[in-house]
């Protein structure tokens, strides 16, 4: 008999636009399994936050009128088409609409500048500078990007929002942790620190009398299971395994880790990338044995030695002897 095909799919998210949904996807995975499969969901365990430059996000496609606008690159022609007012009205009923699926909450209430030429509307929502303009969110939004372009940005959570319905995800054998899409949004999100941010998580729910999984079983969630369910040599600290390995200073583990910095990519034409910058909580990274990065700072052989290589899959003795290997229990 053959095995089951393994299937991992997007998104195990506690959307705000559909606070129900979440609660099916732990269901689901346990028909499947139980049905035979080899099911489990990705989740991102922290909020999910995204930053935007004018009009220049993904979850205006979810929409005819936010889709029309991002198709158009040239801003002459962009902005010729959030002048029309057919085009504005549209695009409030788009916004407005409560039918069909979707991710965005669709509240401009809840999307907060945090960066514009006019200083006066900084830490405001969409909402808000409506209100002081006597205009209709929509409107606010469309004529604040006319005014400003790119150079308004803004942020909004559109998912992940609930500490407590993360905590139930991150302990769901039918979830594992790993999906995240900052990688393909330079400019919106970074979350490339997550596993950090869900040991803080463990943490502080312990310190607090709160348990909900143990910092060990956390750790092993990020590392062991994952390389074993994809049957890759590696999530593992054991005698003859390749030395990859990563010291975390737990007193680091605050509240630098919400806070994104910029980075220029001289490949996409001085393009300013989010990433994530914890050199005080990573004190050292070493890849096979070799230490690459130290206090902040990567070391010497970094661009001139080589490391790491690719990752083998396991043998097929090797998978059944890591199958067999005890697992922390859930608490």
């Amino acid at each position: 008999m053959r095995r089951p095909l393994k299937t991992s799919l997007l998104s195990a998210a506690d959307v705000k636009a559909n606070p129900f949904v979440i609660h099916l996807m732990g269901p689901i995975a346990r028909v499947v399994n139980k049905l035979g499969g080899n099911f489990r969901w990705q989740h991102l365990p922290v909020p999910f936050e995204v930053c935007a430059d004018g009009i220049d996000l993904v979850i205006f496609e979810e929409f005819g009128s936010g889709a029309a606008a991002l198709h158009l690159k040239e801003e002459v022609a962009r902005n010729h088409l959030l002048r029309d007012e057919a085009y504005r009205r549209q695009f409030r009923k788009d916004y407005e609409s409560r039918y069909g699926p979707r991710v965005w909450h669709r509240d401009f209430f809840d999307a907060q500048i945090v960066a514009c030429p006019d200083k006066s509307l900084v830490g405001k929502s969409f909402g808000q500078a409506g209100r002081d303009r006597g205009l209709h969110p929509v409107d606010a939004f469309l004529d604040l990007v006319l005014e400003h372009g790119t150079a308004l940005r803004w942020r909004t959570t559109i998912s992940n929002h609930r500490p407590n319905v993360l905590k139930k995800l991150a302990r769901d054998p039918g979830i594992q942790m790993g999906f995240s899409d900052a990688g393909a949004h330079l400019r919106n999100m970074a979350f490339y620190n997550f596993g950090l941010r869900l040991l803080r998580h463990v943490r502080d729910a312990e310190n607090a009398g709160a348990r909900f999984m143990s910092v060990e079983q956390a750790v092993h969630r990020l590392t062991g299971e994952l390389a074993d369910w994809y049957q890759i040599d590696a999530g593992h600290l054991r005698v003859g395994d390749r030395a990859d390995v990563v010291l975390i200073d737990p007193q680091r583990l605050d509240a630098s880790l919400d806070e994104y910095a910029e980075e220029k990519v001289d490949q996409y034409a001085g393009l300013s990338r989010m990433v994530n910058r914890n050199d005080d909580t990573v004190k050292a990274v070493f890849v096979a044995g070799r230490a690459v990065f130290l206090d902040g700072e990567a070391t010497d052989i970094v661009g001139k030695q080589r490391t790491g290589s690719f990752l083998r899959a396991r043998t097929a003795a090797a998978v059944r002897a890591a199958t067999d290997e005890p697992i922390p229990a859930a608490v």
